[in-house]
């Protein structure tokens, strides 16, 4: 009964089912070409590829036509003038000598000359000697200038006296130990006697100012240089004296 009621079924969709196999098969065929088309990769070549700008060579300027050359004018050759040989007279015919011999014999012939003497030579003159060269005397040594002179003579005296001065001594300057700088002047003769001197600046300190004072009258000064501070038969003076204790 089933199989009654089943086979007008199957009957009523007989085309659909003749059809389905061919329908299936081209489903296959559509996923597998899908499938293949989807599994394709892409080649993709990795090799570097470099790309270099070059600026374009500017064109080559044309060579410049050689310029013609220049013609040249043949110049004429002139004609030289041949000399013509002068004409010389013809020789003259020679007289014929006579040949006369002559006897030998031992008595000199007074018309023979005698041989010349032989004639004196004559002796070179020497040349006078040299007169001797006179040898330059030297050059005098460039003598000092008086600036210098004195400028030296000043700092020799300022030396001397800071060779010769002595702190003071006594209770007062031991417990007071005064330090300070003292500037003195002082007169001198020309044969470096004293004459008079003084203070210019003080140290506030009447044991330092003191003790230069003694320094002063301590030194013994040297005559100035000739040459120096012309015309003065003094000079004035003056000099620096630092005092530090302990120092002497």
């Amino acid at each position: 009964m089933q199989a009654m009621m089943s086979m007008p079924f199957l009957y009523r969709f007989r085309d659909a089912l003749a059809t389905l196999p061919s329908v299936l098969i081209l489903a296959i065929l559509i996923f597998a070409g899908i499938q293949k088309a989807v599994k394709i990769q892409p080649h993709i070549d990795d090799s570097l590829v470099q790309i270099a700008l070059t600026e374009p060579e500017p064109p080559t300027p044309p060579a410049a036509a050689p310029a013609p050359p220049t013609p040249v004018a043949p110049q004429e050759a002139k004609p030289q003038a041949v000399a013509k040989p002068a004409p010389q007279p013809p020789p003259r015919p020679t007289p014929p000598q006579t040949v006369t011999a002559t006897p030998l014999s031992n008595t000199p012939n007074p018309e023979v000359a005698a041989p010349a003497p032989p004639k004196a030579v004559a002796a070179p003159i020497a040349a006078p000697p040299a007169p001797p060269q006179e040898t330059p005397p030297p050059a005098p040594a460039a003598k000092p200038s008086n600036a210098s002179i004195e400028a030296s003579y000043i700092s020799k005296l300022r030396a001397h006296l800071n060779s010769i001065k002595r702190y003071p001594t006594g209770r007062e300057a031991s417990q007071q130990r005064p330090q300070g700088k003292v500037k003195v002047w002082f007169v001198l003769n020309r044969d470096g006697t004293l004459v008079e001197q003084g203070i210019d600046e003080s140290s506030n300190s009447m044991l330092l100012d003191e003790a230069a004072r003694k320094t002063i009258n301590r030194a013994t000064f040297t005559a100035f240089p000739e040459s120096s501070w012309a015309g003065e038969a003094t000079h004035r003076f003056s000099a620096e004296l630092e005092f530090i204790p302990g120092a002497g």
